[in-house]
């Protein structure tokens, strides 16, 4: 089973287990009727004020910061999990003609096929296609993580052979994922990507960032708006909703994630840098409820002097001297300029940031991943 989905359930039986204990005999905190769940130690709610509760804090994060205009084209990532799953169920009803403030921009969504990369993988394709534009009614944009590689490169046999790590394997996937979702939105002429990136998640992602040298950018990774990109921004609406009231939400509207492989699947814990900062976050949370927001909350502080170029891989502003992050290996030039560049045949220079610079690292040059 994918593990969002296993994520999910685990989220929903560790508050099931709270609510068991603390809400059978506790009236809501809002309307004094009787609390079906238990958003933080105390603050029992029942159904109708936790939706509302849930609602207001996604529209509140969206109409604070005016992020979009009206009659803008937007375009949302949607992976199948619980949380892009939710952010298309909320957004649905946001557009709707009956919705109370009703959301003035143009949907799209972008679906990136990983099923090429996993043996284990089941092709999602027809069940992304109905609920997407059959059930939502939203023009959908389906490309293959391997999309644009000539036929002679194998990105599966690169995450397989050449990557010296889970870690690199993962961060590659998630550069490569972004990239494509880039040019997705500026093809389709959108200058907003929404996320489903949640407080949670941000919270582990800060963590394995910074353990990955990727300090300077922590608090461009987490901001609600995120301008790495000079044509397209993106737009995080879930970061100060936490995985659990996610998959609660989900619960008690019968919104169903689709379950699919993705590179994490049937991994362990200390499998790489970010399931062990996931991991201890969760465990951390479970027994101090403000880990979370004091991890994000830390991070929104951070400020570093950053140049004006940015990274060929993650698109972020440099944290490194022109000729420090300039690469040298021909080979790992090559790699980049065929994954992450609009110049796949390109043997122009390329600059990295530090983080990137060390994720290369891990990546073995094609003569010596031949001779092994």
């Amino acid at each position: 089973m994918c593990q969002v989905n296993e994520e999910d359930d685990e989220a929903f039986q560790a508050l099931k287990a709270a609510t068991d204990k603390a809400a059978i005999s506790r009236k809501c905190m809002s309307c004094d009727q009787d609390a079906c769940v238990v958003v933080r130690i105390a603050d029992p709610m029942c159904r109708k004020c936790f939706e509302e509760f849930f609602i207001h804090k996604f529209r509140s994060t969206l109409s604070k910061s005016n992020v979009f205009g009206r009659g803008e084209r937007v375009l949302i990532a949607y992976s199948g999990g619980p949380s892009s799953t939710a952010l298309l169920h909320l957004i649905a009803e946001g557009l709707s003609v009956n919705a109370r403030r009703r959301l003035q921009f143009q949907a799209q969504v972008a679906y990136i096929d990983e099923s090429s990369l996993y043996a284990e993988a089941t092709n999602i394709r027809d069940k992304v296609t109905d609920l997407i534009t059959n059930k939502l009614q939203h023009p959908l944009h389906i490309v293959s993580i391997d999309e644009n590689l000539d036929t002679d490169q194998d990105l599966q046999k690169l995450l397989t052979e050449r990557t010296k790590s889970f870690t690199a394997r993962e961060e590659l996937v998630r550069r490569r994922k972004l990239k494509l979702l880039f040019d997705i939105a500026i093809r389709e002429k959108c200058t907003k990507l929404i996320t489903g990136d949640n407080c949670t998640k941000l919270a582990a992602q800060i963590l394995s960032d910074m353990a990955q040298g990727k300090g300077a950018h922590v608090a461009l990774e987490c901001n609600l708006t995120d301008t790495r990109n000079d044509s397209v921004t993106i737009v995080r609406p879930f970061r100060e909703i936490m995985s659990k009231e996610i998959a609660m939400y989900n619960r008690l509207n019968s919104i169903e994630s689709l379950q699919n492989a993705d590179i994490s699947t049937m991994t362990g814990p200390q499998s790489s840098i970010f399931q062990l900062t996931e991991t201890l976050v969760n465990d951390l949370q479970r027994q101090f409820p403000s880990t979370v927001s004091t991890i994000f909350r830390t991070s929104d502080k951070l400020e570093k002097n950053l140049q004006p170029q940015r990274c060929d891989l993650c698109c972020c502003p440099l944290d490194l001297d022109e000729d420090q992050s300039s690469l040298s290996d021909q080979d790992r030039i090559k790699l980049v300029h065929q994954l992450f560049t609009a110049s796949p045949q390109s043997t122009d220079t390329v600059h990295v940031c530090y983080a990137c610079r060390r994720l290369l690292r891990d990546v073995r040059p094609i003569s010596k991943s031949h001779k092994t």
